[in-house]
């Protein structure tokens, strides 16, 4: 009999053509998604072979290459296995009361971001927002802005063109929160960045968070990190693929650390991560 779908033949025929089976097409994705994020790994890891000596030997070169190539292509292969841990991350912002009474009237915040990238993290952003964007890489400046026109929530005040180990430019207490993204993987010193976010915020003031991290010890996954750190690290900036950001969240002096882990669907390397916020001293 005829319905909807077409006759029992016909449906099977479309059916085995994969015309009207979302979840296959939802599955065929999902693999090719997967495919893509594997094959980014290795052509990343091969560039970072390819031109060990000039990426050493040339820090601009490098943030060309991540900001304009391996960044892009990455967050295009993985950003949708990643944007629900995103979401979960920066839903948080949407409770939280200002510190400053002006602001708290007006029902916004002030938020500083360590390197904002492309600014991916702008879309998550459901309230007002008086925003902050601190990053040394510069080759970003153009994306960034686009999405910022994308998000007439977020008033950009200022953007600093610097490293978060030395926020001198940042003044204190200033900020009711201050998002780190798939930041702390790439520092030189993770304990200067997290001191200094202590210092930028204000008494109460959150420390929200997302990373990649290392695999458990023990574990083959941490294996395969420690063997592709060191190409990991020469062309993305210095993004290590074996730190410990969980520990070293939970031993840096804030009053309370709310943290979850989640290993998600993309290539083992970055699939390990942790997720949550910081909150500094309120006396």
């Amino acid at each position: 009999t005829n319905n909807k779908a077409g006759t029992r033949p016909e449906r099977r025929r479309r059916e085995s053509a994969g015309e009207s089976c979302p979840f296959r097409r939802s599955l065929k994705m999902g693999r090719l998604g997967s495919l893509g994020g594997d094959c980014f790994v290795y052509a990343a890891l091969a560039c970072g072979l390819l031109f060990w000596v000039p990426f050493k030997l040339n820090k601009k070169l490098r943030e060309i290459f991540f900001a304009r190539f391996a960044f892009p292509v990455g967050m295009y292969l993985m950003r949708d296995r990643m944007i629900g841990v995103r979401r979960q991350t920066f839903s948080q912002l949407n409770d939280l009361e200002s510190h400053d009474d002006t602001l708290k009237k007006e029902g916004s915040i002030r938020v500083l971001e360590l390197g904002a990238g492309f600014g991916a993290n702008l879309e998550h952003m459901q309230r007002k927002v008086k925003y902050w964007n601190l990053d040394p890489n510069a080759e970003f400046g153009g994306g960034f802005r686009e999405n910022l026109k994308k998000n007439p929530n977020v008033e950009l005040e200022r953007w600093i063109r610097a490293y978060a180990e030395d926020m001198r430019g940042v003044p204190d207490g200033h900020f009711d929160v201050v998002l780190v993204s798939y930041v702390l993987c790439s520092v030189s010193e993770v304990g200067k960045v997290l001191s200094e976010c202590k210092r930028v915020l204000s008494k109460g003031g959150r420390l929200v968070f997302v990373e990649h991290v290392a695999h458990p010890e023990g574990s083959w996954g941490l294996v395969v990190q420690k063997l592709l750190d060191p190409l990991w690290t020469c062309n993305s900036c210095g993004c290590h693929v074996t730190r410990k950001t969980a520990l070293i969240l939970k031993n840096a002096g804030f009053e309370k650390v709310e943290l979850k882990e989640a290993f998600l669907p993309i290539p083992t390397t970055l699939s390990p991560h942790v997720y949550g916020f910081a909150v500094t001293d309120t006396n």
